[in-house]
Parts: structure tokens; C-alpha cells; sequence
């Protein structure tokens, strides 16, 4: 027969453990550790995707090069309840449309940024968010490994 003691003292270490992943992974995915946050990149591009839902909202901008490369960029926003309450609007652009955007570059050098700006046609310079002031934010980042004038 299996002591109850015993069962109850794993449970309570697996409950743990498994809180102690959650909370890892909300605190990294809330972080702007993946992103250059002392450098900004602008970008003019092609509006290919906005996906206006939880947790943040998302779009995809095509940007071509002088040199005719064409980057995919992967922009991360805040979240809709933010968004709408800094009275932003959903309806900036249309697929399709020129827009451009600012924002801070991912540090691995892919092609994925975290939003500081929007200017379209329909409602000109659109600000997300000047700075960052995450407590802790600059602590152990890693090396950026792109640079920010590869291609503009």
C-alpha cells in the first residue's frame, strides 16, 4: 500500500514545478531582452498581414532593399486592450498599403522587430511607444547581431 504522505508531498513538488515553468515562460514573453532596445530601424514596406488579437497584436511588412532584397519583417505590438486604450486605430491601413514602421530590431538578426511607430497614408505618424523602461531590461543581454543600416 502507498503512504498518502508520500503522494502528497510529489504532488505538491510537481505543482510547483510546473507553476515555477509558467511563471518562466510569461516573464520571457513579456521581455524586451530578444531586442536591441537601444537602437531603432525604420523600415518602408507592404503591408502583408495584421492579426489584431491576444496577446499582442501582430503584423508582417515586406520591405524591399536598394539592392532589390526583400525582407519579411515579423513586428510585434502591445496588447489590443492597451492598444485601444492609447485610443490607436485598428483601421491604419489596409492590406496591401505602403506603411512604415519603427521599431527596435530582434538582437539574433532575424527579421522581427518590437513596434515604436506606424506612419500611413490614413492616419499619419501613429507613436506605440518612445522608450522602454522595463526594470532590468538591459541587464545580461545579448550581442546584436545585426546591424541597423543593413538595408533602409
Amino acid at each position: 500500500m502507498k503512504n498518502p504522505l508520500n503522494i502528497l508531498t510529489r504532488s505538491v513538488y510537481i505543482s510547483v514545478a510546473l507553476f515555477a515553468i509558467g511563471t518562466t515562460e510569461a516573464s520571457a514573453h513579456h521581455s524586451w531582452a530578444p531586442y536591441d532596445i537601444d537602437n531603432k530601424i525604420e523600415r518602408v514596406g507592404i503591408l502583408k498581414e495584421f492579426n489584431y488579437r491576444q496577446p499582442h497584436i501582430t503584423m508582417v511588412v515586406e520591405s524591399t532593399c536598394a539592392d532589390g532584397r526583400v525582407e519579411t519583417w515579423h513586428i510585434t505590438s502591445k496588447a489590443i486592450r492597451l492598444w485601444e486604450r492609447d485610443g490607436h486605430d485598428s483601421e491604419f491601413a489596409e492590406i496591401g498599403e505602403t506603411i512604415k514602421i519603427l521599431g527596435w530590431p530582434a538582437r539574433n538578426g532575424k527579421e522581427e522587430m518590437g513596434l515604436s511607430a506606424i506612419t500611413s497614408e490614413k492616419v499619419g505618424f501613429m507613436e506605440m511607444r518612445n522608450e522602454i523602461r522595463q526594470k532590468g531590461a538591459r541587464d545580461n543581454l545579448p550581442e546584436v547581431t545585426i546591424s541597423p543600416d543593413d538595408c533602409q
